[in-house]
């Protein structure tokens, strides 16, 4: 009888704290607000998007052929026909005219261990006059229309002449997903060299997933556990063997 009356007590304390307190209510405003308010302050960024696509230049290449780049420190997108899953764009930006070629390299080295590529071909990229001091310069990569494969992990590789292996991460920045447009973009320090895009095995991927959701799932058991263990404590009433 006694432990039967402690599970209850317990339940009904349980029931209490789950209820919402008036702070909750407050905060929830609070939120509102502050989101109110940065839907109004969006505004003038928008504008400022506005002014900086007018400002830039959007050119369509072709694998080996030359293409002509304007100065005056205007931004200018060059995309190049599409492969299997997705086409490959080049951004630069300088105060000088340049000129770009890109070529496909149809038997690519190997990706790298734990990496599949995304296309069948990687991209030699060459400039004349080279690359030193451009303003901006990105390699993205926009997955084809008709295509379902998800990109979101997706690294932009980059070659090692010494060793001949693409390398993640060597000589490239962050590659940063654009869901809106379902594109990969990544800054280089040097946009002269060859490059190809990479996705992490999808075995070692979902691997992972299950182990975060695994530890996930275990810590909240365990807590459960721990505040039910010490509520009967306070009421007396052992969690095994009482009477």
């Amino acid at each position: 009888m006694k432990l039967s009356y402690g599970i209850v007590l317990a339940a009904q304390f349980l029931t209490v704290l789950a209820l919402p307190s008036p702070n909750k209510g407050k905060s929830a405003s609070s939120t509102t607000s502050s989101a109110a308010a940065a839907v109004t302050t969006t505004t003038p960024a928008a504008g400022a998007e506005e002014e900086e696509k007018a400002n830039e230049v959007n050119l369509t290449g072709h694998f080996g052929v030359k293409v002509n780049i304007g100065g005056g420190n205007i931004k200018t997108d060059t995309l190049f026909p599409p492969g299997q899953n997705g086409a490959l764009e080049v951004e630069i930006q300088d105060t000088q005219a340049r000129v770009l070629t890109v070529t496909e390299n149809k038997t690519p080295a190997a990706a790298p261990a734990g990496f599949t590529a995304l296309e069948s071909v990687s991209y030699v990229v060459a400039m004349e006059g080279g690359a030193a001091n451009l303003t901006l310069q990105k390699i993205d990569y926009i997955r084809n229309a008709n295509s379902t494969l998800d990109i979101s992990k997706g690294v932009l590789g980059r070659l090692c002449t010494e060793t001949k292996t693409f390398v993640v991460g060597a000589g490239v920045g962050e590659t940063e997903f654009e869901a809106d447009e379902n594109e990969l973009t990544t800054p280089v320090d040097n946009i002269v060299g060859e490059f190809a895009m990479f996705l992490p095995d999808a075995a070692a991927a979902t691997g992972g997933a299950a182990a975060a959701e695994g530890a996930t799932t275990g810590g909240s058991s365990a807590t459960t556990a721990e505040v039910l263990a010490q509520l009967l404590g306070l009421l007396g009433v052992g969690t095994a063997g009482g009477n």
